[in-house]
């Protein structure tokens, strides 16, 4: 059971959230706050943290990094309204797990969830292009752009220092699988080699999440 911690001071945002975690089968409500203050008085580690970018008493990316301070475990997907790309770049650089903009369909937003609490890297749909915008800087967001949300899930875990075995677990893939996808990569990223694949994305901000297996 995946127990899920939902902060927004949006009441109906927030409610809104909270029923949708208890609908789903496979997800526990581990707590709801409105504050920054509120979330870090929560007792239990939660598996995932869903967040709001902007909180009455402080920065969401700001309360993911103290909460995987004080649970190393725990995954924390930002969500927000817009697709900032000052803050996703900061959010991409603080090693959290997610972006995602409130307007998702409900069904993206459980699906966000359940990934994010498997490791791999969320990037919400009409994120992604400020995502890879802002994660790529200018000179490369035209040849980033070309990739796409599986391209970057891998990529991910491959800056993470995560071999193709692992990657491939953490997707659900077969290892040809994603043997496959990364020479198709290379391509598109006008690169010789995996490790410049790799060097591209840590410049680029990706690569800084946890890798610790789950318990």
């Amino acid at each position: 059971m995946t127990r899920v911690l939902v902060v927004d001071d949006h009441p109906v945002v927030l409610s809104g959230l909270a029923a949708l975690v208890d609908s789903e089968s496979g997800l526990e409500l581990a707590g709801t706050a409105t504050t920054t203050a509120g979330a870090l008085a929560i007792e239990e580690a939660p598996d995932v943290a869903v967040v709001d970018l902007r909180l009455p008493d402080g920065d969401g990316i700001d309360l993911g990094c103290l909460l995987k301070q004080r649970w190393p475990q725990v995954r924390v997907v930002v969500l927000t309204m817009h697709a900032d790309d000052d803050a996703v770049r900061r959010c991409l650089g603080a090693g959290l797990d997610g972006y995602l903009l409130k307007d998702s369909d409900p069904e993206d937003v459980l699906t966000a969830i359940h990934s994010a609490a498997r490791g791999t890297l969320v990037l919400g749909k009409g994120a992604a292009a400020a995502v890879v915008a802002a994660a790529a800087g200018a000179p490369r967001v035209d040849v980033l752009a070309a990739l796409d949300s599986r391209d970057l899930e891998i990529l991910e875990l491959l800056a993470r220092g995560l071999p193709t075995s692992q990657v491939a677990a953490r997707l659900f893939l077969a290892p040809k699988t994603v043997r496959n996808r990364v020479s198709v990569m290379l391509g598109k990223l006008d690169v010789a080699s995996r490790d410049d694949a790799v060097a591209l994305a840590r410049s680029a901000g990706l690569g800084h999440g946890d890798t610790s297996p789950r318990h």
